[in-house]
């Protein structure tokens, strides 16, 4: 039976929130910021516009590894010291990178090296993160996007999207080439080029089959990868030893009550819309039995929230607008986008602490990360985190207690925010963040944005405010009291 998390409840868990933390539970807490254009090399122009988008950690959890696609590189950042990360430089590529991951002290980057949407090519390359070195390249045989390392180290999974040109006919699917699934085998964090499988995936989607677009992978602890087609609307699992499609299904759909549908210039979540595909981007399994994923849409659909099924497609829970009506109750609602995806929630991670299981969801348009504890049954929903401009990779690090998020916009032609790193640390406290948020009235939503004032009448304080950009902005905290220095992003860089 499909679970559905109510309005009235994702209210009730935010307001309890603040209560439930001031007795001594363990929470995330933003405890430093990194500008990714630190790792600009000096031959480029400091101004240059660069991201972090996909984001990875090395075993010891030291050193984290993020692409920057603008820069056409990956950046490396010293996290020994969590409160002050430290620029390592950027390895330059000859491609766009479009995702990466680490093991055995080297990263995988994929890389997107396509001549056109109608020509896509990729390749594999492996980095030593000590000499920074590419140490070899296989060809993928297609543009690539979303790679994973099976928790056994053993092979990885590339999805090979060879996406779409959304200035061709509308975007319309089909547009061949087909994307399909590599398989790579590993050994010692070496790639075997002659040992890779592509696995054709044609003929499972009901929408536009033979065209099927894969966007993200993950493994669990069988070696099974959980692979999205988001533009299919689908979802496949794969057996990643032998190659042989175990079971696949549709996303579906979902109905949405109490949303902003109106880009109208003003806040109203009375609207509704019904039967709109989930279309989704991340996908991570929480344990062996489930997926979650995150319904950012693409195509025609976007669900605006996440999902959880079992491996045969059964619904677990369906989180609908909640999510979405959360992040509105704090300010951080899109409403130039209300009339589209909403807050689009794009990326995932998947960890355990001390015993405590959570998951992520990542709402790109709402540069916020919200935090939930997985029970196995109904999530709950714990925290929500500022992000940077646009948050797309985040990666736990359990055994520091820490969560990190790669947030992709930079926006410096415009004088705003540049992307960043977040690093957040759990420890028993209180939330930072929120600082304001609608109680909403008789179990509706009153959403809000940018306030003036901190009051009414002269002598009131303004309250101050970071212009995140895309008509976001969020409140920075009490400077009459202490200085925050997390505001906008604008974290300093500590020296070592």
């Amino acid at each position: 039976m499909t679970k559905y998390f109510s309005t009235t409840a994702a209210v009730a868990a935010l307001l309890a929130s603040t209560a439930a933390f001031a007795q001594a539970e363990p929470v995330f807490n933003r405890v430093a910021s990194f500008p990714v254009a630190a790792n600009t090399p000096e031959s480029i122009d400091a101004k240059a516009v660069t991201s972090a988008e996909i984001i990875a950690a090395t075993e010891d959890g030291n050193m984290l590894v993020y692409t920057s696609s603008p820069l056409k590189a990956i950046g490396l950042i010293d996290i020994t010291d969590a409160k002050a990360p430290k620029a390592l430089g950027s390895v330059m590529l000859d491609g766009e990178p479009t995702s990466v991951a680490v093991t055995g002290g080297k990263a995988l980057v994929a890389v997107n090296t396509s001549e056109s949407k109608v020509k896509p090519s990729g390749k594999l390359e492996t980095i030593d993160l000590a000499s920074k070195a590419v140490e070899a390249t296989c060809d993928l045989g297609g543009q690539p996007d979303s790679i994973a390392v099976s928790p056994d180290a053993t092979f990885a999974a590339v999805a090979i999207e060879n996406e779409r040109d959304e200035d061709l006919n509308d975007g319309v699917l089909p547009q061949l080439p087909a994307g399909d699934l590599v398989i790579a085998p590993l050994k010692n964090g070496a790639v075997d080029c002659a040992g890779i499988k592509h696995i054709v995936l044609t003929g499972l989607a009901t929408i536009a089959g033979d065209d099927p677009e894969p966007e993200f992978v993950a493994i669990n602890s069988r070696g099974e990868i959980a692979l999205t087609l988001q533009e299919n609307n689908h979802i496949v699992i794969i057996d990643g030893k032998t190659g042989a499609i175990k079971t696949h299904f549709s996303a579906g759909t979902a109905d949405l009550e109490g949303i902003d549908a109106s880009t109208d210039g003003k806040l109203d979540f009375s609207e509704k819309k019904e039967g709109i595909p989930r279309e989704p981007d991340a996908i991570k399994w929480l344990g062996d039995d489930r997926l979650v994923v995150a319904n950012e849409g693409d195509y025609e659909g976007g669900s605006r929230g996440f999902t959880i099924f079992d491996t045969t497609g059964n619904v677990l829970y369906e989180s609908g607008a909640s999510l979405e009506l959360a992040i509105a109750r704090i300010g951080h609602f899109p409403e130039k986008r209300a009339k589209s995806k909403g807050v689009e929630p794009e990326g995932l991670e998947s960890f355990e602490i001390d015993g405590q299981k959570y998951f992520v969801v990542l709402a790109e348009r709402a540069s916020v990360a919200a935090v939930y504890k997985d029970t196995g049954a109904e999530p709950v929903l714990t925290q929500l985190l500022p992000s940077g401009v646009s948050p797309e990779g985040a990666v736990a690090i359990p055994a520091r207690k820490l969560l990190v998020t790669a947030n992709e916009v930079d926006l410096i032609e415009d004088g705003l925010a540049r992307s960043h790193v977040m690093i957040y640390e759990m420890a028993e406290g209180t939330p930072a963040y929120p600082q304001l948020v609608s109680e909403g009235k008789d179990g509706t939503v009153i959403g809000w944005g940018r306030p003036v004032r901190s009051g009414r009448g002269p002598g009131k304080a303004r309250l101050p405010l970071c212009r995140l950009g895309l008509g976001l902005w969020q409140p920075a905290g009490d400077l009459h009291h202490r200085r925050d220095p997390y505001a906008c992003g604008h974290h300093r860089q500590a020296r070592g």
